[in-house]
């Protein structure tokens, strides 16, 4: 269709609207042409650019079918649009209240970092060219005094108690161990019954770790 040329009556537009929501069919435009002129008293030569601005409006909608385009809006698809509109219109609201407050936040936040600047070159009677070397020289003192720390670490409780505590697994995992190895002896054992046979494989699985003077494992 063209752009409507005719001036649209609002209230009559509304008329025909609501006639196709009472009748809640399908129209071609030639039974549309024939029936809308007397149901909202306006010239047949119209009634085209009259359903434009409803198409426009989003109010009817109209398919091709076969050789001619039919029109129709039914009142649960109209409720569904002004719902879907609803939806969007909130979705953009609380997207646009939610950067506002963000913003609000972010002014709120800036101007409290501002008035504690302005309080404490206040209690200094410093600028602030002056506050930022103080802050690099105490940056540096904290640094000199961590280094100094660290020499001293291992006389520092946490790092003793740490190394205490690493020894104890140490030992545990040890003694888990040890333990494996004397089941395992024992299972050789059960299985080779001469002791040459027994130091045999045992010199082969342990290799260098092997003692043949005392006939075992080196002690740690």
């Amino acid at each position: 269709m063209q752009a409507p040329k005719t001036t649209i009556n609002a209230q009559k537009q509304a008329t025909i609207l609501a006639w196709f929501h009472k009748t809640a069919l399908a129209y071609s435009i030639k039974d549309l042409e024939k029936l809308i002129p007397s149901v909202a008293s306006i010239n047949g030569m119209a009634v085209k650019d009259y359903l434009q601005a409803l198409q426009d409006d989003s109010q009817i909608r109209s398919e091709k079918i076969g050789s001619g385009n039919w029109y129709w809006s039914f009142p649960s698809e109209a409720k569904k649009a002004k719902e879907d509109s609803l939806a969007k219109a909130q979705e953009e609201y609380d997207k646009a209240n939610a950067t506002a407050t963000e913003l609000q936040a972010k002014v709120d936040q800036a101007g409290a970092a501002r008035a504690e600047d302005e309080e404490l070159l206040a209690e200094t009677g410093g600028d602030r060219k002056t506050l930022v070397t103080k802050h690099e020289d105490l940056t540096k003192e904290v640094e000199k005094l961590r280094t100094e720390l660290a020499a001293y670490s291992e006389y520092d409780p946490i790092e003793l108690d740490k190394k205490i505590e690493d020894t104890r697994r140490s030992q545990a995992a040890a003694d888990k161990f040890t333990e494996h190895i004397y089941c395992m002896e024992g299972w050789l054992k059960e299985r080779v019954s001469d002791r040459e046979g027994q130091v045999g494989v045992l010199r082969e699985l342990y290799g260098d770790e092997w003692d043949d003077e005392d006939g075992g494992l080196h002690e740690l």
